[in-house]
């Protein structure tokens, strides 16, 4: 079974709404959220953008700006500029009033991660929003068993099970989920106070953490 891999995986929208349940839903309240906390004449960072659906689905003047270091990189698009970047190292983020991270610092380097915050935390306008969100570990073992199983009974309408393993056994050696708290710690010592919890599905998490 060919090994699975962000820069050679086909459909990857409809792979992700696949994989993660109600995952449309959460892009269309990303969207909702963020007219909130745009302003004029800031920027809008998409940090491991993918194909850059997030981005392209806001409408509005301002400059979005999307970081990735898969191969499927998008085109630019309209006021979206797209750059292969590498987000373990240093990154630009200026003049932003939102930047996302969608399911995307699980995939960093567990030592890189705070540095990532604190990057997102400059580059924010006062009173802008980061917009993260990750799969976490629960705590408990047992409700760590119970949201994953259920999970994967979910992952079955669309995936065979021999799928579904291969996949886990290959994203063990790229993504590194925490806990929740762990990932509220990271955002609270990169100078964020106002955090709250925004979505949930088995063990995917959505954050807003205002600067």
């Amino acid at each position: 079974m060919k090994q699975f891999s962000f820069d050679t995986i086909e459909n990857f929208d409809e792979h992700i709404n696949k994989s993660i349940p109600n995952y449309d839903i959460l892009l269309k309240s990303i969207n909702s959220i963020s007219q909130y906390f745009i302003s004029k004449d800031s920027r809008i960072y998409d940090l491991g953008c993918s194909t850059g659906k997030l981005l392209k689905s806001l409408d509005n003047n301002n400059i979005k700006i999307g970081y990735d270091e898969a191969l499927l990189m998008p085109k630019n698009h309209e006021n979206v500029t797209f750059s292969k970047v590498d987000l373990n190292a240093d990154f630009e983020v200026k003049d932003a009033s939102v930047v996302y991270s969608i399911f995307t610092m699980q995939f960093l380097n567990i030592d890189s991660r705070q540095n990532y915050c604190e990057t997102v935390y400059r580059g924010l306008k006062k009173g802008g929003a980061f917009i993260l969100c990750e799969k976490i570990f629960q705590e408990s073992g047992f409700l760590q068993e119970v949201l994953s199983f259920s999970h994967y009974d979910y992952k079955h309408k669309h995936f065979t099970s021999d799928e579904i393993i291969s996949k886990e056994r290959d994203l063990r050696y790229i993504m590194k989920p925490l806990s929740y708290n762990d990932n509220i710690e990271l955002l609270k010592k990169a100078g964020f106070t106002k955090i709250t919890q925004f979505w949930q599905s088995y063990n995917f998490i959505g954050l807003i953490a205002i600067k």
